[in-house]
């Protein structure tokens, strides 16, 4: 991406911000925001996964490599054999058609409540998709970020 990109402290990519609904198809497909589209890149691809929420993530392609890569330097034995599993498991690449449109696997979007409509959010270095209800409800009973998040975030102490 071109002007939203920004380098954190950490050296992570901010990428993608904001929240768009869209339509999901029969064949599992809905537009990808243009916004979080990589401006003209012939390599845009992206890997779907398992959220921890409750919801997909959608990681850039050599992103979701890279933390897969990175946890495999963990401590060897059945609970990191298990993890990466999963995690493999419960993957698909993805990669816009030329109508901006990806596909995620009809058991991805079922195994979180995903029917008819996707509500898809930027948060910083990948995005997620949501139920849009599950997305209200949960957000409804979470309530407000507290204080010391809303300092933090906006600058209070600094």
């Amino acid at each position: 991406m071109t002007d939203q990109t920004h380098s954190t402290d950490q050296g992570a990519a901010f990428t993608f911000h904001g929240s768009y609904t869209r339509a999901v198809d029969v064949k599992g497909r809905f537009n990808l925001p243009f916004r979080f589209r990589h401006q003209g890149a012939d390599d845009e691809k992206y890997v779907v996964s398992k959220g921890p929420d409750g919801n997909l993530a959608v990681h850039p392609h050599s992103a979701w490599i890279a933390a897969y890569n990175r946890m495999m330097n963990g401590a060897p034995g059945p609970e990191l054999r298990r993890n990466l599993r999963r995690m493999s498991r419960d993957s698909s690449p993805v990669q816009p058609d030329a109508q901006g449109r990806i596909a995620v696997p009809a058991e991805l979007l079922a195994g979180v409540g995903i029917g008819r409509k996707v509500t898809v959010i930027g948060v910083g270095a990948y995005m997620e998709l949501w139920d849009p209800e599950a997305l209200d409800t949960g957000d409804a009973v979470a309530g407000e970020p507290d204080t010391a998040f809303n300092d933090l975030f906006f600058g209070g102490g600094s």
